[in-house]
């Protein structure tokens, strides 16, 4: 298939490219919502994956300016998105999206939502990391370049929770709860799902108003980034030997 990728935080975004062409796809990848819809209107796509949250024009919003526009049909779209929430199930279905997927992009979700099956929750007893997400990126990339990414993705999970930090701080709960959206998506593409599940909390608790449980939900956060890191770390030290 010709599919558009579109997806903001780098790391994710040449992840989920590289495992789609590895699948034989053709991949045209952008990093905010107007660049989608004006690569939407010159190109065919057979599919479009559009992230949430885009910069410069919601994913939602973009999605309204494709279907919306004059002329032909438009592609297959799906939703990604780290944390499927109902306010997201609701804004997917209200923009008229074909469905929503959960970060980390998987082929067999991908396969599973383009045929229509429901999609699978993850078990009970989901492990704290997924060693498997890693040795997916190794099997699809040369070595020096995957070891870029893990070592980039630690250093862009350190910067968000800085960021996040120093929003809660200074009250600024709408940029607290976007770096929180952020930080799931990002450990749940490299394989840190205690840090993805402490995230998912803290950025359910920001969007209900759970101001609370605030405190608690933060050091979980950190408490979970630590191993994270020093997981990334091994991952890379130990690919070398």
């Amino acid at each position: 298939m010709h599919i558009l990728l579109a997806e903001d935080e780098t790391v994710t975004r040449l992840a989920a490219r590289a495992l789609l062409e590895r699948a034989g796809h053709r991949v045209v990848a952008v990093e905010d919502g107007p660049a989608a819809v004006a690569a939407a209107a010159q190109i065919a796509f057979d599919l479009i994956l559009m992230d949430l949250g885009l910069p410069g024009l919601p994913g939602d919003e973009a999605v309204r300016a494709i279907r919306g526009r004059s002329g032909g049909g438009t592609p297959r779209i799906l939703m990604l998105t780290a944390s499927i929430t109902s306010d997201g199930r609701d804004r997917c279905a209200g923009c008229g999206a074909d469905g929503i997927l959960a970060k980390p992009l998987r082929l067999d979700a991908l396969t599973a939502a383009l045929a229509g099956s429901p999609r699978t929750t993850p078990p009970v007893d989901e492990p704290d990391f997924d060693e498997s997400a890693i040795a997916t990126m190794r099997d699809m990339l040369p070595a020096a370049r995957a070891d870029e990414l893990i070592g980039k993705t630690a250093a862009v999970l350190s910067q968000h929770n800085q960021t996040l930090g120093a929003a809660l701080r200074n009250g600024d709960l709408t940029t607290a709860g976007a770096m929180a959206h952020k930080i799931a998506g990002v450990s749940g593409q490299y394989g840190c799902l205690a840090l993805r599940r402490a995230a998912r909390k803290l950025e359910a608790d920001l969007e209900n108003g759970g101001a609370a449980d605030l405190p608690r939900r933060m050091a979980d956060l950190s408490d979970s980034l630590t191993p994270a890191l020093a997981f990334l770390d091994r991952c890379v030290t130990g690919a070398r030997g």
